[in-house]
């Protein structure tokens, strides 16, 4: 029996065993060290914890309650000792396994982000370029270019910049380009951030009239496309509205849609006694709504899949895959044993001359 501990990691809440807590404690501890004399080091910290908490996530997905030892101890591999940065175990043969093995374990999937470290409006261009590895101006310059022979493109950037979020966190911006997520990694994203700051704030070089006037346009543009967007949406909202209403009334006729289909429906079955669908309308819902759950499910984990390999989607998690798969099974079930429960459906269906060519 072992003392088990709550802790607030990254803003999520675990249960830690004692030992594993004064283990995580220690590394947390020896990395503030290690950090003390850098820019933003509570900062480089902060996503370190952030990138912890999202691998004890990962751990938790597998059925576990508790994050014992053998989990930070994982946890401490994969990210990195400070003590082997910068060279300070040099000749220490263990250290440099346990860089081969940070290097090749935390390879990280990329993610699409916007970059906010190299952008004139949005950063959904350098994000892009950064996602799939290819130089920024170049990308630009394809992007210009085709903005003046496809229509649309325009208003397709702007839905990217509302949809693809921004990479705040230092972990964000590794993901982004695909970088392996570790202490050494996560302490130099942050660094450069604060070093570019400091360059631009601090630099002697004098700006050009042009120069400025080119940062004053950018910024005025960029202004007026998020006004544009602000309005956009206040001038949509009554007609969402409206839509939510008009969503809430086909939904409250789908009944009697569902009943009128023997009408539409009677030439394409005719062997079908399309006249008893009328005397059984509960039945056909509930047969019409496991079949949309049916299909809905699967194309909805279709979706995620997509969104969470291309965008910035989380995994689902382990009990939302569970219930959904239940879900699904039930569905499946009922929606048979009402198909069956229906003979003006299944009798003429199987009694139907083209049947005897498969049986």
């Amino acid at each position: 029996m072992k003392k088990t501990l709550t802790v607030n990691l990254g803003g999520t809440v675990y249960h830690i065993d004692e030992d594993a807590y004064i283990l995580l404690d220690n590394y947390l501890n020896n990395l503030r060290y290690h950090f003390r004399k850098d820019e933003g080091a509570e900062e480089i910290v902060r996503d370190i914890e952030s990138r912890i908490a999202e691998l004890f996530d990962e751990a938790l997905r597998g059925g576990l309650q508790v994050i014992t030892i053998k989990e930070v101890e994982e946890v401490i591999a994969r990210m990195g000792k400070p003590e082997e940065l910068n060279g300070e175990e040099e000749g220490n043969p263990s250290a440099s396994n346990s860089k081969t093995f940070d290097s090749e374990s935390t390879e990280t999937r990329r993610r699409l982000f916007r970059n906010p470290d190299d952008r004139i409006l949005g950063g959904v261009v350098s994000g892009i370029a950064a996602y799939f590895g290819w130089d920024v101006t170049w990308t630009r310059i394809v992007f210009i270019l085709a903005g003046f022979f496809i229509h649309g493109l325009i208003l397709a950037y702007l839905l990217a910049w509302i949809i693809i979020p921004l990479a705040h966190t230092a972990t964000e911006k590794l993901q982004m380009r695909g970088e392996p997520i570790n202490v050494e990694n996560i302490g130099r994203t942050v660094t450069d951030g604060f070093e570019k700051v400091n360059e631009y704030v601090h630099s002697e070089q004098p700006r050009s009239a042009l120069h400025k006037f080119g940062n004053g346009v950018v910024a005025v543009v960029g202004f007026l496309l998020k006004l544009c967007l602000v309005l956009l949406l206040i001038c949509c909202a009554p007609f969402l509205l409206v839509g939510l209403i008009v969503l809430f009334a086909l939904l409250m006729a789908a009944t009697g849609v569902i009943v009128s289909l023997p009408a539409f429906f009677y030439n394409i079955l005719p062997w079908v006694d399309w006249g008893g669908v009328c005397t059984m309308p509960g039945m056909i819902v509930g047969l019409t709504v496991c079949g949309l759950l049916i299909v809905g499910i699967p194309v909805a984990g279709l979706i995620q899949a997509v969104m969470q390999s291309f965008g910035s989607w989380k995994p689902m998690g382990t009990s939302t895959k569970v219930v959904l798969v239940l879900l699904w099974m039930i569905a499946l079930a009922i929606g048979i044993v009402l198909f069956f429960q229906i003979p003006f459906l299944t009798e003429p269906l199987l009694s139907a001359p083209f049947w005897g060519e498969f049986l």
